[in-house]
């Protein structure tokens, strides 16, 4: 198994250097948070949980925030009733729009195919402001 919260510390990390350091005086880069109970899960779903994780940190980075304007993308994992867990990926930028996916839709469909693999799928909040995606999965 993996400490699923450990896990997401190290990879939230290194995607907070990739998108570079937040140091201009307009704000800069999205800034990364996370927020995760500790919790065990094992190697496949840590594996796919790390794929949809960076695959939504990647789209808010690239829709969320225009180049050079700060904000916010928070990770957030915590337990839920009956031997579940939550997993949500947010920004406070523009939202989804009309909902049509930007770029290829690749990204979409990985992430989609990885949902799939945790027996889930990934459902977005539309009252929240910017972008809200959430998948409640078993521990």
């Amino acid at each position: 198994t993996v400490a699923m919260d450990e896990y997401l510390a190290g990879l939230v990390e290194e995607l907070g250097k990739s998108i570079g350091p937040d140091t201009s005086p307009e704000g800069g880069s999205p800034r990364l948070s996370l927020r995760a109970e500790p919790m065990r899960v094992t190697t496949d779903q840590a594996v796919s949980l790390g794929v949809i994780v960076t695959e939504l940190v990647t789209n808010a980075v690239k829709y969320a925030y225009a180049p050079g304007e700060g904000g916010e993308i928070r990770v957030v994992l915590e337990t839920a009733a009956e031997g579940r867990a939550i997993l949500t990926v947010e920004d406070d930028g523009p939202g989804l729009g009309d909902g049509t996916p930007k770029g290829t839709g690749l990204g979409a469909k990985i992430v989609s195919a990885m949902a799939g693999g945790l027996r889930s799928t990934v459902q977005f909040d539309a009252d929240h402001p910017g972008v809200r995606a959430q998948l409640v999965f078993d521990l």
